[in-house]
């Protein structure tokens, strides 16, 4: 089992000099940066799905990318949790869009037929996910390691090649979008 205890003491200076050995391709470096990087990943892909073995499936397959890519010489140049955030929104969206595209129904529910009504803690897990999926990538980014891992503003600014004064008004401006939608689904009786 991967420890998903998060590691806050390290600078861009370090984070610049663990991507210098990564793109040098050194097997300790590109374990340092599975080790490093692997919970706040997991954690905001898990915000994202709502499901853990999803969530570890994306995860993989965020640093499989990043792997190819430092491979062929690409890759991020100086953001390291930068680039792999980004590739994290575009998997998780495509997920989205192929779950939609595909939809699963689980053959138990199935043959039950249809369900009567949905548990007021699903519906509202729902209206959540739904609201932060009405943020910007950066907004999710800091609402999710703020309060899903536990992070401080100047240690999501480090992570993200952000200042803390940055992180402090994603945060602002995001919590005040999730506010009026979560709102608006409780006005319109969308919310148990």
């Amino acid at each position: 089992m991967v420890d998903l205890s998060l590691e806050r003491s390290w600078t861009v200076t370090d984070e610049q000099a663990l991507l210098a050995r990564a793109r040098r391709l050194e097997p300790e470096a590109l374990a340092e940066v599975h080790e490093r990087y692997y919970p706040m990943l997991y954690f905001y892909i898990l915000g994202r799905v709502g499901e853990a073995p999803v969530a570890e499936d994306l995860v993989g397959e965020v640093f499989l990318r990043l792997l190819e890519a430092l491979h062929r010489g690409r890759g991020p140049d100086r953001h390291l949790a930068a680039w792999m955030f980004r590739v994290a929104d575009h998997l998780v969206a495509d997920h989205h869009r192929n779950r939609h595209r595909r939809p699963t129904v689980p053959l138990e529910e199935a043959w039950m037929g249809p369900i009567q009504e949905e548990a007021p803690d699903v519906v509202l897990r729902q209206r959540v996910r739904e609201a932060l999926e009405a943020l910007t990538s950066e907004q999710r980014a800091v609402i999710l390691l703020r309060f899903w891992a536990g992070m401080s503003p100047e240690e999501i600014a480090r992570e993200l090649g952000k200042t803390p004064g940055a992180v402090r008004a994603l945060q602002h401006r995001a919590l005040m979008t999730l506010a009026r939608r979560l709102r608006a689904a409780l006005d319109q009786g969308d919310l148990p």
